[in-house]
């Protein structure tokens, strides 16, 4: 098929208006070591979690660059503990430590590459 209009090319500077990104998102249902692959994840959910999370960072798949960003949903069936490991630190907003109870917890990440993390721009819940 071929397109119609100007095709984006690999290597030009170009101003995109109208388009649409849609998301790639990523899920497991409960984990203590989630496996989240942000090259191929803009969004990450964690569903039904029975168990604590011990770390996000044990199995993170990254080759990030700066200003890259992360969705981490985690939905509970109790308040669970939380334990980020060494990829994410706070920033804007503290790393939460426990989700509230079957609320959905969403925190949002930005990579620096300077600091070489992900960094905690936002954190809350909804039900």
């Amino acid at each position: 098929v071929v397109p119609a209009g100007t095709v984006v090319g690999t290597s030009d500077t170009q101003t995109l208006t109208a388009k649409r990104v849609t998301a790639r998102v990523g899920s497991t249902t409960s984990s203590a070591t989630p496996t989240i692959n942000t090259d191929n994840e803009d969004i990450y959910e964690l569903t039904a979690q029975t168990v604590d999370i011990t770390s996000f960072t044990t199995n993170l798949s990254v080759t990030p660059v700066d200003g890259d960003q992360l969705e981490i949903r985690v939905t509970g069936t109790a308040a669970r503990a939380i334990t980020w490991g060494t990829g994410f630190v706070a920033g804007p907003a503290a790393l939460p430590t426990t989700t509230v109870t079957t609320k959905t917890l969403y925190v949002y990440f930005e990579f620096d590459s300077v600091v070489t993390h992900w960094v905690c721009m936002f954190s809350g819940s909804l039900p």
